[in-house]
């Protein structure tokens, strides 16, 4: 058990690595560009951020929500944009419902359409964050940024890349060492388990279950879809979890920006969102 632990928390690892790179990559990009900064993002992203986010979100992979952390960890984007990426971030739900089709008589329509929802209502609450609680965000820099993560951003002119992997390796490491924790403490939660207990009912089951999404790891929205698949949780259990399942965006979030309490406010926002969508779907479904 220890080792599958060990190999899943590297897989997670590794999967993560291209895309902090890339993200990373491009902060440096802007650290260094007279014409282009932070700020000209973050306005850009008040404004169509939340869309995008919502649909990069839907993509499969853990890493895009933890390089929406660290760009909203540098005032890149607004704290809208990185919910919206976090809401939508599905990470195992999409492999495993299609890799059910034939086993569980879910069909390919039922899928997108989970998908689909998840994704709106990513984009929908992303906007909705910004407009609630966005001036109640301090506006951030890269160069503060720079400067606390001690990257030697601006002491060579080609050492964009040299930075960028160093972000991305304590990043990683960081990433691996949780989630192994992490694997070892649900590895012998399985959907079974969660068989006859009270997170069946619309309201009080959406608020648990989205306690339980935002535990920072990937294999919480495999128990989620799989206990769904089984019939044991309803379709607004399942967002209800999985809006809160940001896979390592959290954990990012807490490594990259040193304002706990904003942290905490986005965990709050992020708690009440999906506990509220779930606890609505499942009493219209």
């Amino acid at each position: 058990m220890i080792l599958d632990c060990a190999l899943d928390a590297l897989k997670d690892g590794a999967l993560s690595i291209p895309i902090l790179f890339i993200a990373y990559y491009l902060m440096e990009l802007l650290e260094r560009s007279k014409r282009l900064d932070e700020s000209v993002l973050h306005a850009y992203s008040a404004k169509a951020g939340p869309l995008i986010g919502g649909l990069l979100g839907v993509v499969p992979q853990c890493g895009i929500s933890g390089a929406a952390a660290t760009l909203f960890s540098t005032g890149s984007i607004t704290v809208g944009t990185m919910l919206a990426v976090f809401f939508a971030t599905s990470d195992e739900m999409l492999p495993i419902m299609l890799s059910s089709v034939r086993d569980n008589g879910i069909g390919l329509g039922r899928i997108l359409g989970i998908t689909a929802a998840k994704a709106g209502l990513g984009i929908l609450l992303g906007y909705l964050a910004d407009l609630l609680f966005g001036r109640f965000f301090t506006r951030k820099d890269i160069h503060s940024f720079c400067e606390r993560e001690h990257c030697e951003c601006e002491e060579e002119e080609g050492s964009a890349l040299h930075s960028a992997l160093v972000h991305t390796l304590k990043i990683a490491g960081m990433l691996i060492a949780v989630t192994f924790v992490l694997n070892l403490i649900l590895a012998n939660v399985s959907p079974e388990q969660l068989s006859g207990t009270i997170l069946a009912r619309p309201v009080v089951g959406s608020l648990l279950l989205a306690l339980l999404g935002l535990i920072p790891n990937c294999s919480i929205s495999v128990i989620l879809t799989r206990a769904f698949l089984s019939g044991i949780i309803g379709l607004g259990g399942l967002f209800a979890g999985l809006l809160a399942n940001a896979g390592i965006g959290m954990l990012v979030l807490f490594r990259t920006n040193r304002d706990m309490r904003e942290n905490l406010a986005v965990v709050a926002i992020a708690y009440t969102f999906s506990a509220v969508s779930g606890m609505l779907i499942g009493l219209l479904h």
